[in-house]
């Protein structure tokens, strides 16, 4: 009898997003957390919508900006987190604002 069909399917919606952070941060070779800057009110709300997963153009939509706009803060959202990626960034947010 295999076991497979026995596990069910794990998908990362399955998971709080704290839980992911630190299985992400498990496998990071950072050594120590970069200075974090202060973030607009604005960068919060996309940044937590990027976390979601919504998609720039989502995103864009639903607060009624720009695609060029969005982008340019969630750069800037990565850089003031010291992030190396936009899933890292969504991970110290979590971490940062919960």
């Amino acid at each position: 009898m295999s076991v497979y069909p026995a596990v069910p399917v794990v998908r990362r919606e399955d998971f709080a997003p704290e839980v992911v952070c630190e299985v992400y941060e498990l496998g990071s070779h950072r050594r120590a957390p970069a200075a974090v800057k202060e973030l607009t009110s604005r960068q919060v709300t996309i940044g937590r919508m990027m976390a979601t997963g919504a998609k720039d153009a989502a995103i864009a939509h639903e607060l009624g900006l720009s695609l060029r706009t969005i982008r340019a803060e969630i750069s800037a959202l990565i850089a003031g987190l010291g992030a190396k990626s936009r899933f890292q960034a969504g991970c110290l947010l979590v971490r940062r604002f919960g």
